[in-house]
C-alpha cells in the first residue's frame, strides 16, 4: 500500500513537473536517461486498472441510471411539495382551533363579568390605560379580554390574526405576581409573525418553516414580558418579508379596515390592520425597506423605526441596509412609552450588542423650537399630490408654531435605490431569496417581482440594455439585481455607502438642521399593486440605508381635490411605473394622509418629539376646522330663522308701501267702471250689449295699461325703499356670485335664505305675474328673468325655492294688490268684479 501511494505521488508529481522526472525515474545515478522515467510512469496507468475490477458499462445501463436519478430527485421534490402543502393546511386548520380556544375563553368570561364596560376600555389611549392598570381602577383580565374580543371582530373582517398565544392566559397570574409593575403593566400587545414567540412558529409566510416552533422567546418580547406587557396574538405579514402588500398562501390576504379594496401595507401588515381596526393598542413590527412606516402610512397609524441596534432586533444579513424592530400605535406618546419602557437595564444586559442609553425623557418634553429641513419629493419617486401636500400644510404649521423650515434638497436617490439598496440587498443576485421557493409555491401578488429575480443574469443585462432609452429606471433596476460577484466589488460597494451616508449627514450639518419632514408613500394601494411597484419605496428605504431613526404620523385625509389632482399626475419620467401609481392610489377619498419624521442616529428621543410637535399641530388644526363647521352650521340654523323672520317683515313692509300706492289706483279704477257701467246699461237698451260689451273690455285694458305706466316712476321710488328688506333668492343677472347665501340687507341676519335678493324685483305684485316692470295686468305666463317669484306657484324662474308661500303671513297687513292673501284684515280692491 505504501509502494503504490509513493507510485501515485510520484506521478502526479511528475505530471506537473515533467522536467524533474529523471530524478525520480528508477534510477539511483544523477543524469539517468529520460526515457526510463517517462517508461516507468507509463507502468502507472497499467496497474491501477489492474487495482480496479473490469466492468463494461453498457450505454443504456447509463441512460437508465441517469433517467432514475432524474426520476428520484424530482420525486423527492414533489414529495417535499406535497408535504410542505399539508402543513400548510395543518397550519390553517390549526389556526381556526386556536381563535376558537380564544372566543371560548372571551365569551366564558363575558358571563362572568357581565358589567364589563368594553367602549370605555377601548376608547382609551395607552398612557391612560397603562396609568389605571397601575392604579388598579382597572384589572389586567378585564383589558385581556376586552382586546381579545376586538381582536377576534377585527379579524373577522380584515383577517390579520395568524396565532392565538394561549400562554397570555397563563400571564395573568405571572403579572399580578411581579414584585415591580412594569410600564407595561397589563397591557396586551400583538407581534409580528417573526418575532419570536417560545412554542410558537414564525413562518415568515413559507410554508417549509411550519412544524419548527421556536425554542426560546426573542430578546424583545422577553423584555416586554419584563415590563408587564402581554403578548396575546401574532399577525399576518407578507411570503418572505419581500413585499410591502400583506399576502401569503398559508394565511391569504390581509386588507385594509377603512377600505377593504385597498392594502393594509406592508411587511408589518397584519399589525397595521390590526390595530387600526381596534383591536390592539401597542404593536410591534420589523422595517428593512418601510416595513413598519408604510403600513401606518396606509393605516393612519404612528410607526416608528429606531436606529440600528438601539433595539434587540432580527440579525442583518445585508450590509448595506440596516433592519430594525419598532412599535405602532395610535399616537405619538405611546410609541414614547414603549421605547422608554424598552429602553431599559433588562434590554441592555439580555442583548450586549445594544447601547446602553437609557430613553432621554429630557429631550423629548423639550419646548424649545425646532430648525427643520423639508422636501416633499426625493426626484426618484413623485409621490400623489396629497402626500406632497400634506408636506406643505405640515411645513406651515410648523412655521406658525415658531420652528425654522430649510428646504432640503437629499442627494443622489437613483444611486441610492439602484446602487445602495436593490444591490445591496440582493447582493447575491437573488438566490438566497430563490432558494427559499424551491419548496413553496410564489404568492400571486409578489409573482411579478419574484419573477424579475429568477431572470438569468446574461438576460437582466441584455433586457437593461434594451429598456434603458425607453424606462431608464427599470433598466438600473435590472442592473441592481445582477448584484455584486466577487469581493472587490463588494467592497467598494460598501465603500460608496460609507462615502453616501458622509455626504448626506455633511449636507444635514451644514444647513444646522435638527429634523427634517418628508413624503412617505401613499395613501393606501389597491390590493395587488405594491408587488408590482417595488421600487415605489424611495421615500422610506432611503433611512434604513442610512440608518436613522425616522416615524411616521398621520396629518390629514384624501379630498376631492386630490383625486381631481391625481388625474393630471405624470411622475417624473411618465413611465409605466408613473402610470401603475396613479392607479393603485385611485379612490383613496377620506383614507389618512401622512408624513415621515426624520432625525440623526442614536436621537430616536429628538424624532419622537418631533412626530409628537406635528401630531398636536394637526390635531389642532383639524378640531379648529371641525369647530369652524359646527359654528358655521349653527349659524346658519339661527340666521335662517332670523331671515325668514325678517323676509316676513319685509314682505309686510312691502304690503304696506304697496297699499297706498294701490289706493290711488284703486281711485281711478273706480272711474274707470263707472263709466264701463254706463257704456253697458247703453248696450242694453240697444240689444248689443255683448258686442259693445267686449269692445269696453277692450278699452278698460288699455286705459289701465296707460295708468300704470304713468305710475311706473311712483312705484320704482316706492319699492326702493322696499326692496332691502326682501330676502328671496333668485337667479336674476345683477345677483354677485361670489355674495354668500346670505341676504344682502344691512339691517338683518346675513344669512342662508331660500328666497330672492333680487334688486330688480317687486314682492308682493299680482299674483299670477312674472313681468320686470311688476305690471299687474300682464299675463300670468310670463318668464322675464327678473320676475319676483315669492307668490306665485307657476313661475317659469327656474332658481325660484319651492319652500316660498304664494300668499302673504302677516295678519295685520291690508295688501291691496293680493286678492288671494291669506291676511285677515287686507282689503283687496285691486281687481273690481263688473256687474
Amino acid at each position: 500500500m505504501d509502494l503504490s501511494l509513493g507510485v501515485l505521488l510520484e506521478w502526479l508529481r511528475s505530471s506537473c513537473h515533467p522536467e524533474k522526472v529523471s530524478a525520480y525515474s528508477g534510477s539511483c545515478f544523477p543524469g539517468a536517461p529520460r526515457a526510463a522515467g517517462e517508461a516507468r510512469l507509463a507502468m502507472i496507468p497499467e496497474k491501477m486498472r489492474q487495482l480496479l475490477p473490469e466492468v463494461e458499462l453498457d450505454p443504456s445501463v447509463i441512460c437508465f441510471l441517469l433517467g432514475s436519478s432524474t426520476v428520484a430527485f424530482l420525486a423527492l421534490k414533489w414529495m417535499g411539495k406535497k408535504l410542505v402543502q399539508q402543513r400548510m393546511r395543518e397550519a390553517r386548520r390549526y389556526r381556526v382551533q386556536a381563535l376558537g380556544q380564544m372566543e371560548e375563553a372571551v365569551q366564558q368570561f363575558k358571563q362572568q363579568n357581565p358589567e364589563l364596560q368594553a367602549s370605555h376600555i377601548l376608547s382609551l389611549p395607552l398612557c391612560e390605560l397603562a396609568k389605571k392598570l397601575k392604579e388598579e381602577s382597572l384589572s389586567p383580565e378585564s383589558v385581556l379580554y376586552t382586546y381579545m374580543d376586538k381582536a377576534l371582530e377585527v379579524n373577522r373582517d380584515v383577517n390579520c390574526v395568524t396565532d392565538f398565544i394561549q400562554e397570555c392566559v397563563h400571564r395573568l397570574q405571572e403579572v399580578r405576581e411581579q414584585k415591580e409593575k412594569g410600564l407595561l403593566y397589563g397591557v396586551p400587545v400583538s407581534i409580528k409573525d417573526p418575532i419570536g414567540y417560545e412554542g410558537h412558529v414564525s413562518t415568515c409566510g413559507l410554508g417549509q418553516h411550519l412544524g419548527y416552533p421556536e425554542q426560546e422567546d426573542s430578546i424583545l418580547v422577553k423584555v416586554l414580558k419584563k415590563q408587564g406587557a402581554i403578548p396575546f396574538v401574532k399577525t399576518n405579514i407578507s411570503q418572505c418579508l419581500i413585499n410591502y402588500d400583506c399576502s401569503n398562501l398559508i394565511f391569504g390576504q390581509t386588507v385594509n379596515p377603512l377600505n377593504h379594496k385597498k392594502s393594509p401595507g406592508g411587511s408589518s401588515g397584519g399589525e397595521g390592520a390590526l390595530i387600526a381596526g381596534g383591536g390592539s393598542i401597542l404593536g410591534f413590527g420589523t422595517d428593512i425597506g418601510g416595513s413598519i412606516r408604510l403600513p401606518s402610512s396606509f393605516c393612519g397609524l404612528c410607526g416608528f423605526k429606531p436606529t440600528g441596534y438601539r433595539l434587540s432586533g432580527p440579525v442583518n444579513y445585508v450590509q448595506t441596509v440596516t433592519g430594525m424592530v419598532g412599535p405602532m400605535a395610535r399616537d405619538v406618546d405611546s410609541l414614547a412609552l414603549c421605547m422608554k419602557a424598552l429602553l431599559c437595564d433588562d434590554m441592555f444586559r439580555l442583548d450586549p450588542t445594544v447601547p446602553p442609553m437609557p430613553f432621554n425623557e429630557e429631550v423629548y418634553s423639550s419646548c424649545k423650537p425646532l430648525r427643520i429641513g423639508y422636501y416633499d419629493t426625493d426626484g426618484y419617486f413623485l409621490l400623489p399630490p396629497c402626500m406632497r401636500r400634506a408636506v406643505h400644510e405640515t411645513r406651515m404649521l410648523l412655521q406658525e408654531a415658531g420652528h425654522t423650515l430649510v428646504p432640503f434638497v437629499p442627494p443622489r436617490i437613483n444611486f441610492v435605490m439602484n446602487e445602495l439598496f436593490m444591490k445591496g440587498l440582493f447582493a447575491d443576485g437573488g438566490t438566497a431569496l430563490l432558494k427559499k421557493f424551491e419548496l413553496d409555491s410564489v404568492d400571486p401578488n409578489s409573482c411579478s417581482q419574484i419573477n424579475c429575480y429568477r431572470l438569468p443574469f446574461l438576460l437582466k443585462k441584455i433586457l437593461a440594455f434594451l429598456t434603458k432609452p425607453l424606462f431608464p429606471r427599470f433598466a438600473s433596476y435590472l442592473n441592481a439585481l445582477c448584484g455584486v460577484w466577487s469581493p472587490k466589488e463588494f467592497s467598494e460597494l460598501h465603500a460608496a455607502l460609507m462615502t453616501y451616508r458622509w455626504e448626506f449627514a455633511s449636507r444635514w450639518r451644514n444647513l444646522g438642521l435638527d429634523v427634517v419632514l418628508c413624503p412617505v408613500l401613499g395613501p393606501a394601494f389597491t390590493v395587488g399593486y405594491p408587488g408590482r411597484l417595488t421600487a415605489a419605496v424611495s421615500s422610506t428605504m432611503l433611512y434604513n440605508v442610512l440608518n436613522f431613526p425616522a416615524g411616521v404620523v398621520p396629518v390629514t385625509t384624501v379630498t376631492e381635490a386630490d383625486e381631481e389632482d391625481l388625474k393630471h399626475y405624470t411622475g417624473h419620467y411618465g413611465d409605466p411605473w408613473d402610470r401603475r401609481l396613479r392607479q393603485a392610489v385611485e379612490g383613496a377619498v377620506g383614507l389618512p394622509v401622512a408624513v415621515q419624521c426624520v432625525a440623526l442616529p442614536w436621537q430616536e428621543e429628538l424624532c419622537l418629539r418631533f412626530m409628537k410637535e406635528v401630531e398636536r399641530l394637526a390635531q389642532r388644526e383639524k378640531k379648529k376646522n371641525k369647530d369652524n363647521l359646527q359654528r358655521w352650521g349653527f349659524q346658519a340654523d339661527v340666521a335662517s330663522d332670523v331671515s325668514q323672520r325678517d323676509l316676513q317683515s319685509g314682505i309686510c313692509r312691502s304690503h304696506i308701501a304697496l297699499q297706498r300706492d294701490g289706493q290711488i289706483e284703486a281711485s281711478r279704477t273706480t272711474v274707470q267702471t263707472n263709466m264701463l257701467l254706463d257704456v253697458e246699461r247703453t248696450a242694453a237698451q240697444i240689444d248689443l250689449l255683448a258686442d259693445v260689451q267686449s269692445d269696453v273690455q277692450a278699452k278698460a285694458s288699455c286705459t289701465t295699461v296707460q295708468t300704470d305706466v304713468q305710475k311706473t316712476g311712483s312705484q320704482t321710488d316706492l319699492l326702493i325703499d322696499v326692496q332691502p328688506d326682501v330676502h328671496t333668492q333668485s337667479s336674476c343677472p345683477d345677483v354677485q356670485p361670489d355674495v354668500q347665501p346670505q341676504s344682502s340687507c344691512p339691517d338683518m341676519q346675513p344669512d342662508v335664505h331660500p328666497q330672492s335678493s333680487c334688486p330688480d324685483v317687486q314682492p308682493d305684485v299680482h299674483p299670477q305675474s312674472s313681468c320686470p316692470d311688476m305690471q299687474p295686468d300682464v299675463h300670468p305666463q310670463s318668464s322675464c328673468p327678473d320676475v319676483q317669484p315669492d307668490v306665485q306657484p307657476q313661475s317659469s324662474c327656474p332658481d325660484v325655492q319651492p319652500d316660498v308661500q304664494p300668499q302673504s303671513s302677516c295678519p295685520d297687513v291690508q295688501s291691496d294688490m293680493q286678492p288671494q292673501s291669506s291676511c285677515p284684515d287686507v282689503q283687496s280692491d285691486t281687481q273690481t268684479q263688473l256687474t
